[in-house]
């Protein structure tokens, strides 16, 4: 009876870990779209939904892809190793790649878009927003976030071949 008990209530500190990493990968994901719900705000308020509408599916799906990577790289480190340094990598490798992609994206696709309507390019700089970077920014954060990978992938690689 007591094994049964055990199946039907796990242990409180298991389920708070648990929701505790549904929270993470809630907000990996959620994060990801940060841009995009900013930009969606200052297309909305400058009326030009009609670039939202354009921008929207794709920018999400790009995001969402990169926020997918993040959260299934760091749950494969939390499930085979535990919260430890193989999760950093996971977690700071993914980010940082995604970071990377996401500035790379938006000062090559999306910036040019924005500059093509005016009012909305000066309700971002009357904003103080940041929407076009140096190219230098997204090139380090995907460089750093490849050999944070790397090493995760060769790590986790060693990991299932049996060699600790």
């Amino acid at each position: 009876m007591a094994d049964n008990e055990n199946k039907n209530n796990p242990n409180p500190s298991d389920r708070a870990a648990r929701w505790g990493a549904i929270g993470g990968y809630i907000g990996i994901i959620i994060g990801s779209l940060g841009w995009l719900i900013g930009l969606a705000a200052v297309c909305l308020a400058t009326g030009n939904g009609a670039v939202l509408a354009r921008l929207a599916a794709p920018a999400a799906a790009v995001s969402l892809g990169a926020a997918f990577l993040v959260v299934i790289c760091c749950d494969y480190a939390i499930k085979t190793r535990g919260p430890g340094g193989l999760f950093q990598l996971a977690l700071y490798g993914g980010l940082s790649w995604a970071m990377g992609l996401l500035l790379l994206l938006i000062n090559h696709w999306i910036a040019p878009v924005i500059e093509a309507y005016p009012r909305m390019a000066l309700t971002l700089h009357r904003m103080n927003a940041v929407y076009r970077t140096d190219d230098l920014w997204p090139a380090l954060l995907l460089s750093a976030g490849a050999i944070l990978l790397g090493i995760f992938a060769f790590i986790s690689v060693r990991n299932a071949c049996g060699k600790n």
